[in-house]
């Protein structure tokens, strides 16, 4: 945790922040791995080229837990640093559970902004309101469950920004 990574952008450092099961929606197996930037953008990392940007795989060379080949940066079977809407519900997830720190019940218009790293040259700045902090259907309430997260929450604001027009984020 907290190792940097850099990919294409030497300005850009990312911090390791976590690592997250694999997703059985996925051509690439293995863990996936959530990033933080310097200016407090997330993003994320497959496996396998986290372990080529580490230098524990070599491209060209096996990739014995996947049975291919380790790709290059910029290779066509490259993927990199990639967020899509799996990854962003378990960081909205992630996002909820520290609220629920402060608030067991989390009251109803509650926000949430990210700074997201969607692919090369994709940032966004992305605001998410909580509806209610509950499963109408099941009636429970609080509903800290990760299958309904998305039933309860929802996109409000979704800008693309200029990563090297922003500054760093202060806490």
């Amino acid at each position: 945790m907290g190792l940097r990574v850099y990919g294409t952008d030497p300005q850009r450092a990312w911090a390791i922040q976590a690592f997250l099961t694999p997703s059985s929606r996925r051509a690439l197996g293995g863990v996936r791995t959530k990033l933080l930037d310097q200016k407090g953008f997330v993003t994320f990392i497959n496996q396998r080229d986290l372990e080529v940007l580490l230098g524990l795989g070599t491209p060209g060379q096996p990739c014995f837990w996947l049975k291919r080949r380790y790709p290059e940066p910029g290779d066509c079977d490259w993927v990199g640093f990639y967020s899509d809407e799996e990854d962003l519900t378990d960081d909205l997830y992630e996002q909820e559970l520290l609220i629920r720190c402060d608030y067991p019940l989390i009251p109803e218009g509650t926000t949430v902004t990210r700074r997201i790293h969607i692919e090369d040259k994709v940032d966004i700045i992305q605001t998410d309101i909580l509806l209610w902090d509950a499963d109408l259907e099941q009636g429970l309430c609080p509903d800290p469950r990760r299958e309904t997260i998305t039933n309860r929450w929802k996109r409000v604001e979704r800008e693309n920004v200029l990563w090297g027009s922003l500054t760093a984020q202060t806490a």
